[in-house]
């Protein structure tokens, strides 16, 4: 069992954590209001709903984790099955309220590109934790938040592709579609 430091040490880490999800649903949240394109207002209250999510399921590690000390009991839920169909939903749901074709003004790429980078330094927290956590459990959350972060960015990247060049984004989108 890992020592007095090391669960200090964890759930302080944890606590950073949290405060990186917060951050992230609040910029999202307030990207989803500011914005008046349908596909960024539905999609990145998309992304902040995924971060509520991050933000209950840290603070139930954290509080296990101060209680127990193993953080054994808490169960991760089921990662979403694929960035590519959750994109696709996104954009099939945002179409619904689109009037016209997309024209994406400067500042919303520059919202997608600010995101892609949080989402980046997220992924890489994580990913640096999980090396070096003595808890499994702990181990197995960040993870988890990991491929989420990961999933994050890459469905950002490809809403920015298909703003910044939406007549070859369909091309590439429906060929990995077929692909597999």
């Amino acid at each position: 069992m890992p020592d007095e430091k090391s669960l200090m040490e964890e759930l302080e880490a944890l606590q950073y954590a949290l405060k990186t999800e917060e951050d992230g649903y609040k910029y999202f949240r307030e990207a989803s209001a500011r914005t008046q394109d349908a596909l960024a207002k539905k999609f990145f209250a998309t992304l902040a709903n995924d971060e509520f999510v991050h933000i209950n399921l840290i603070r139930d590690f954290h509080k296990t984790l101060s209680a127990s000390a193993s953080g054994e009991n808490i169960a991760l839920p089921k990662l979403p099955e694929g960035y590519k169909a959750r994109l696709k939903t996104v954009f099939q749901e945002a179409a619904k309220e689109m009037k016209k074709n997309i024209t994406p003004d400067t500042g919303v790429l520059d919202v997608y590109r600010k995101s892609m980078d949080l989402e980046t330094k997220a992924a890489n927290f994580y990913k640096e934790r999980a090396a070096v956590t003595k808890y499994e459990q702990v181990k197995k959350l960040y993870d988890w938040l990991f491929h989420f972060e990961s999933e994050h960015y890459r469905m950002l990247s490809e809403t920015l592709s298909f703003l910044e060049k939406s007549d070859l984004w369909y091309l590439d989108f429906e060929k990995a579609i077929f692909e597999g």
